[in-house]
């Protein structure tokens, strides 16, 4: 922060962002950055097409104390604990290829409770990820009308529940997968009989797709399968995607379902561009602001990439070699003088 007082001049001091991240209390994120990002989406945002795409991502913090914003976590992408600061982001996108946050909220573990599997005292969370999801959600549609035709997240969030939150209540299209050994029942009959087998054992014929009535849900789905290869041995993987849209075709929901990598390079951006798991500070209220501000940082990226038509990375590199340019013929100075 001195040396970025330094290069902005007397009018940034040193002071002034120091404040900015330890606010008596922090900052109103829904509102502040639902604030910054709503001039741009607005014109983009389009009910025809526009996909809310929700995901968590572990900033990691392996070297900080814990408290109640910085917790141990299990994380999926290395199946096991590690500590840091876990985000639940929401973002916008859609064919056009925009990508803009919406909002996010922290997971903060507040709550005392004992385990008996560890036979110790737990810190846990007072709301699960997906009553956050659900409660973010309604925010989003409701207060802030939103206007998208399509949530898209990954299998941690294709609950029965929240399947039937985003049908019911939001009446919106849904398209995530689910995990293998889900049930679903092939017809309506073997359904009111309760005749149900796992997905795997699902046969979606020549188009690849077929309908089929999850356990517990009321209305027919189309199901996907999603056929890739992995490996040396080219060993294929199936990815089971469901949607309420019955009217799709397999190869649209494949390309809809495409969409949910935008969060990935979100969270990607964000860890490599912003440096959202660099700050050193320790105090939970700079903590929460500095995720805050980095955010904001994200969307300022993404208006420099819609008027230059570069990606995140393209900008940073083009920033970069200026810098080192500049900084290159300033020592061929000192050398001359």
């Amino acid at each position: 922060m001195t040396k970025l007082s330094e290069i902005l001049g007397k009018d940034y001091s040193h002071d002034m962002f120091t404040k900015k991240l330890l606010l008596n209390d922090e900052i109103e994120t829904d509102k502040e950055l639902w604030k910054y990002v709503k001039p741009i989406l607005r014109n983009y945002e389009n009910k025809k097409d526009g996909c809310l795409l929700i995901d968590d991502t572990l900033l990691d913090k392996p070297y900080s104390k814990t408290n109640e914003v910085i917790c141990w976590h299990y994380d999926h992408t290395i199946h096991r604990n590690a500590k840091g600061i876990m985000m639940l982001n929401f973002h916008y996108t859609d064919a056009s290829g925009i990508s803009l946050p919406l909002g996010y909220e922290i997971v903060t573990k507040t709550e005392e409770v004992y385990d008996k599997k560890k036979k110790k005292i737990v810190k846990k969370s007072m709301f699960t990820k997906n009553e956050i999801m659900r409660d973010k959600l309604e925010i989003l549609h409701f207060h802030n009308e939103l206007k998208y035709r399509y949530v898209l997240f990954d299998k941690w969030f294709s609950s029965v529940e929240n399947l039937v939150f985003i049908n019911d209540v939001l009446e919106k299209k849904f398209v995530c997968p689910l995990k293998k050994n889900r049930k679903v029942a092939l017809n309506l009959e073997d359904k009111n009989n309760g005749k149900y087998v796992s997905i795997a054992d699902v046969d979606t014929g020549g188009c690849s797709s077929r309908l089929v009535y999850l356990e517990g849900y009321k209305n027919p789905l189309k199901i996907t399968k999603q056929v890739s290869k992995d490996g040396d041995d080219d060993e294929s993987n199936y990815l089971y995607l469901v949607t309420n849209d019955i009217d799709l075709i397999t190869s649209k929901i494949l390309e809809i379902y495409k969409r949910r990598w935008k969060i990935e390079e979100y969270h990607k951006s964000l860890k490599q561009n912003l440096k959202i798991e660099h700050s050193p500070t320790k105090v939970e209220t700079s903590q929460l602001n500095h995720v805050f501000l980095c955010t904001c940082g994200f969307i300022r990226l993404e208006y420099l990439r819609l008027n230059n038509g570069l990606n995140h990375f393209a900008i940073k590199e083009r920033i970069y070699i200026q810098a080192l340019s500049t900084a290159y013929n300033q020592v061929e100075k000192l050398k001359c003088s």
